[in-house]
């Protein structure tokens, strides 16, 4: 009896294994084999290398040809970001330069004030500068970040909550608003946003679909720093109306938000404060021309206003010649 191969199942295997070479090619290669010529000749070797080159040289001008030429709308709008880029820069070098110069005219007014013999004025004024938001605070407070939705985009419906067209996974100009005035409600004493600091005149708004502050464009994430008693802010936040809008706008359109204390958290001053009116102490205040109103805000806007304010309560924070830019 034939003793069967233990292979004998798996013919094809076998025949891949044992004769790789295709019959025909096999064929030929024995004929060549049979009338004392090399299998295969070094000449098709050489050839195959200069068409692989040649393939691949092909392959590179196809590639470099289907690449989208610069047309005059990409070269000016690459001329107007650099424009942008280049204004925006000799903004801030200017704000730095006016901050500086803003310093030194605090110190020749206390010098000035020191040398006329008069009453010493020197912390009233810092006071006042503190209540208009004239020069950076440092203190105690907290951190509150706002961020887009992971997955924002699509759809612009964004609920029942003021959107202005933004998408319903962005944050919102109305959404910075109703945060920020629950944090003055909360008992914040200076607040900023991306380094910008809200004053009793600043607005928060939008333009297209940037949020703008001053006219100052916000870029995502929206850091809002506010000075206070961390703890107590903390808890009368949370549950206020806008800790509850908060909540809803990361349960329902998974705005990320995150809320962290801080003991030594800087503010900037607003570098468009200015001294507007002033008049000899002692001195009854000028009338107001007919059909005219004077007088200074008492409290910082509604929530329903894109303005906020700074309240004038008693401030623990201590004044600083530091400015952050976030």
């Amino acid at each position: 009896m034939r003793r069967r191969r233990p292979d004998e199942s798996m013919t094809l295997l076998t025949t891949m294994m044992e004769r790789p070479l295709d019959a025909g090619y096999q064929e030929a290669a024995d004929r060549r084999a049979a009338a004392g010529l090399p299998k295969a000749t070094s000449t098709q070797t050489v050839l195959v290398i200069v068409m692989a080159i040649l393939t691949g040289f092909l392959f590179a001008v196809a590639a470099q040809s289907l690449r989208p030429k610069p047309t005059a709308a990409a070269a000016v709008k690459k001329e107007l970001v650099t424009r942008i880029e280049a204004l925006q820069q000799h903004g801030t070098e200017q704000e730095a330069r006016v901050a500086a110069l803003g310093r030194q005219v605090r110190d020749y007014e206390a010098l000035a004030l020191k040398q006329s013999g008069g009453p010493d004025l020197t912390s009233r004024i810092k006071e006042l500068e503190v209540q208009a938001a004239a020069v950076p605070l440092r203190g105690p407070g907290v951190t509150l970040t706002l961020d887009d939705a992971a997955t924002a985009g699509g759809d612009a419906n964004a609920g029942s909550r003021p959107s202005s067209g933004f998408q319903e996974g962005r944050v919102t100009s109305g959404d910075l608003q109703v945060v920020v005035n629950g944090l003055w409600g909360a008992g914040a004493e200076a607040i900023s946003i991306n380094g910008h600091r809200l004053s009793s005149t600043a607005a928060i708004r939008f333009a297209g679909q940037a949020i703008i502050v001053d006219f100052r464009p916000l870029a995502r994430p929206y850091v809002i720093t506010a000075l206070g008693d961390p703890q107590a802010m903390q808890q009368l936040f949370e549950p206020s109306f806008a800790g509850l809008y908060l909540s809803q706008l990361t349960d329902q359109f998974k705005i990320r938000s995150t809320m962290a204390a801080g003991d030594s958290l800087t503010v900037p001053g607003d570098p468009s404060a200015r001294l507007e009116v002033a008049r000899p102490l002692g001195s009854s205040p000028p009338s107001a021309p007919r059909g005219s109103s004077t007088g200074t805000p008492s409290q910082p806007p509604s929530s329903s206003s894109s303005s906020t304010g700074d309240p004038s309560t008693g401030n623990p924070m201590t004044p600083t010649t530091e400015r952050n830019h976030s």
